[in-house]
């Protein structure tokens, strides 16, 4: 991707936390999970569930005991559930192109 194609990229991204989440921040890193992050790509809405590694690993394990399959759409992995590595995390997502692999929310 070009210097110019990567700006007109991100002209068309948002990433958006709710308003009050810097109230809570501290524990949905505690957590190492958050579900309520959204982005927009060129005018497609995505729902973003975050998880650090360890808290993902505990999810699987979770599932796996009780007989079932772990599946979670716009799944995203990163070091820490801060608001830093998740923004970081969604740029790169819209960066690279691979919002295609991502599942849009339904239009109203």
């Amino acid at each position: 991707m070009n210097e110019r194609t990567l700006q007109m990229a991100m002209t068309d991204f948002s990433f958006v936390l709710p308003a009050d989440f810097d109230d809570y921040a501290w524990e949905a890193e505690a957590k190492g999970c958050f579900a309520e992050a959204l982005m927009t790509v060129a005018g497609k809405r995505f729902r973003l569930t975050f998880y650090d590694p360890v808290r993902l690993s505990q999810e699987i394990e979770s599932e796996l005991e009780r007989g079932s399959a772990f599946f979670e759409p716009n799944l995203v992995i990163v070091r820490s559930v801060t608001k830093s590595d998740m923004r970081q995390a969604a740029e790169m997502l819209a960066q690279s192109g691979q919002t295609a692999t991502l599942v849009p929310e339904e239009a109203a």
